[in-house]
């Protein structure tokens, strides 16, 4: 655990060492196609500390969020829907000490208990991004089945519904930030995402390009998702183990609830998930490793690595089976890349795509994939698949350390930002020496 805690705070630092300009048209009328008015109103400001048990001050994780409410769409996608979204900058940014250097729109990574969206709780990876050298400001959406809607079911990796709603929670974000009167005119912007995020920022990215001409991302930055969810299918089903048993269940009740599928749970799931659908995951009383716990009927070690026949039915996991045959032509429609997919991602973004090969919650191909589709429509991408542990190991620090080394690229100001970077991390390093000297020896530098 220290070793972990250390490597942390060195790609931190190392981040900062290696700190070292993109244009964005005002967005202040898009041409959004909306029929409904956005609304929006400010209903909380919160003072914020990410990492704070094991790196409090190291890179002034303190920050702020202004939580505000706005209109969007149910998952039928007419149906009007208070809906919840949340800025967040570090203090000077806030407080109009120093200017923003860019737009960063956040999709959050797997939710499933009450409580845990990042106008709420989860709030730690928000905090790296939020270091004094970047001087971002973020946005994210809560999405349907959280806050004010956390009574109805999450519409988990339903890519068309989950980009309307955060592309609306960005316009009612941009004017919201015009209206407490941030300078943010002209400002590169990151549309960033890992785990389901990652899927959701390639979803956003798909929906600007087809309906949305109008918003532009420098970068579009994903990591460890499941672009293809057939292909995460067919890995579920011919692995003979699931390193996180929850994911597949959570993207069944989804697509079942969100599109009125026609299936019994009884007909994918074994006992005692089938019965309890209800209980475990739409009650959203249960975080995702207490579902896995309960699925693998309360053994902590055999959750970790859960044989899929204590998820799925022989059904389900047969793709020539009736049941198995819809799942996939329900899953084939709605992925990023993959069969049927003719979506011309946009060549004016530059794409970072990774997967740790040491993934166990699904299998690295998939982000493979969506670099080649990418790739075979002529689009700028750069990639990683290195062995960084487990999917949240070393790989999500890795895929947040790149991110914002990409983004200091589109960055203003980029060169003064490193100096200062170097200095500080300097300045950090020495002052540990220091005090690692003075706890062994007891002599002061």
């Amino acid at each position: 655990m220290i070793k972990k805690v250390l490597w942390m705070l060195v790609t931190i630092l190392t981040c900062g060492l290696m700190f070292i300009s993109c244009s964005n048209n005002d967005d202040s009328n898009p041409s959004s196609g909306r029929t409904y008015k956005l609304d929006q109103k400010i209903t909380n400001r919160r003072e914020c500390h990410a990492l704070k048990a094991i790196a409090d001050d190291a890179l002034n994780l303190k920050f702020r969020q202004i939580v505000f409410e706005y209109t969007s769409v149910g998952p039928d996608l007419k149906t009007p829907t208070r809906l919840t979204g949340v800025i967040s900058m570090n203090p000077a940014v806030y407080n109009k000490e120093v200017s923003p250097r860019g737009l960063m729109l956040y999709n959050e990574f797997t939710c499933a208990k009450h409580g845990e969206r990042t106008s709420q709780n989860e709030i730690d990876d928000i905090g790296l991004y939020m270091n004094k050298y970047e001087n971002l400001i973020m946005v994210s959406a809560d999405l349907y089945g959280w806050t004010l809607t956390e009574d109805k079911p999450q519409a988990y990796c339903c890519p068309e519904i989950t980009s309307v709603e955060t592309v609306d929670a960005w316009d009612a974000a941009m004017q919201i930030l015009k209206d407490e009167g941030y300078d943010i005119s002209g400002l590169p912007t990151f549309n960033v995402g890992y785990s389901s995020g990652g899927f959701s920022a390639l979803a956003v990215q798909r929906y600007c390009d087809e309906k949305r001409p109008d918003l532009h991302w420098n970068l579009t930055s994903a990591g460890a998702a499941p672009f293809d969810i057939n292909s995460v299918y067919i890995s579920n089903i011919t692995s003979p183990t699931s390193g996180y048993a929850c994911s597949f269940p959570l993207v069944v009740v989804a697509y079942k609830e969100t599109y009125h599928m026609d299936f019994d749970y009884k007909d994918v799931f074994v006992e005692p998930l089938a019965s309890n659908i209800q209980k475990w995951i739409l009650s959203k009383d249960y975080g995702t490793w207490e579902i896995n716990k309960l699925i693998a009927g309360g053994d902590e070690t055999l959750a970790k690595n859960c044989p899929v026949n204590l998820i799925l039915t022989p059904a389900a996991l047969d793709q020539e089976s009736p049941i198995g045959k819809k799942l996939a032509k329900k899953f084939r429609e709605n992925s990023l890349c993959g069969e049927g997919q003719t979506w011309q991602p946009s060549t004016k973004t530059k794409y970072y795509i990774m997967h740790s090969a040491g993934d166990k919650y699904m299998d690295w191909h998939v982000g493979e994939e969506m670099a080649n589709y990418l790739k075979m429509h002529g689009c700028n991408v750069e990639t990683e698949f290195g062995d960084w542990g487990n999917h949240v190991d070393y790989g999500l620090f890795q895929h947040i350390g790149k991110t914002i080394l990409l983004m200091e690229d589109c960055m203003p100001d980029k060169d003064a930002a490193r100096e200062q970077a170097i200095k500080d991390a300097i300045d950090k390093a020495k002052e540990y020496i220091r005090d690692k000297v003075y706890d062994m020896t007891g002599i002061p530098l």
